[in-house]
């Protein structure tokens, strides 16, 4: 049997190096932040670190369970960003498989996920910090379109139980001082 990646990890090159990499953990990061704030600022509700299918070993970033649709921020070190990673030029073999094997990962949950029945969104880092606005209207043409595929054409983007029923007034109108226009 063949050791495993994660065994046949190589030591730090040196405690500064050590220190960094201690440091990192898998969840609550910026780009996940700042996506999760714009979203909830247009009305979205979402759950956060779920696992959408729980046959299937792995936890979104951002789930809509209603909808089945989950959304991954991919890190543009860990998952091989083509436009910002830098393989590291100590133990670079180790890191070239250790990034691949997380690609490899990415793609066989991807796969699982919409065999599944969910729609699956993979958005990298840098995505999120550059445009945050952008990558909110794309998830949410992507509700809308789930949304209709599901036959439910007249839910609209944002009414996912924010008024509970109630109907939502503009700014500065009383409904009850609402007068019929003249005939």
């Amino acid at each position: 049997m063949t050791p495993s990646l994660r065994s046949r990890a190589p030591s730090a090159s040196s405690s500064k190096v050590r220190s960094v990499m201690q440091a990192n953990y898998g969840g609550n990061l910026v780009p996940e932040q700042v996506l999760r704030s714009q979203l909830q600022r247009v009305g979205l509700r979402f759950r956060k670190h779920m696992r959408p299918a729980p046959s299937i070993r792995c936890e979104a970033d951002i789930v809509f369970p209603k909808r089945k649709i989950c959304i991954f921020v991919d890190g543009c070190f860990w998952h091989g960003c083509p436009r910002h990673f830098k393989s590291p030029k100590v133990h670079a073999g180790w890191w070239k498989e250790k990034i691949e094997s997380n690609r490899a990962r990415d793609r066989k949950r991807s796969r699982q996920l919409t065999a599944s029945g969910w729609r699956v969104l993979r958005i990298w880092e840098h995505s999120v910090l550059a445009d945050p606005s952008k990558v909110v209207n794309r998830i949410r043409l992507l509700i809308c379109k789930q949304t209709i595929a599901q036959g439910d054409p007249c839910a609209r983007i944002g009414d996912q139980g924010a008024t509970r029923g109630r109907r939502r007034e503009s700014p500065g109108t009383d409904p009850s001082q609402s007068q019929a226009a003249p005939t």
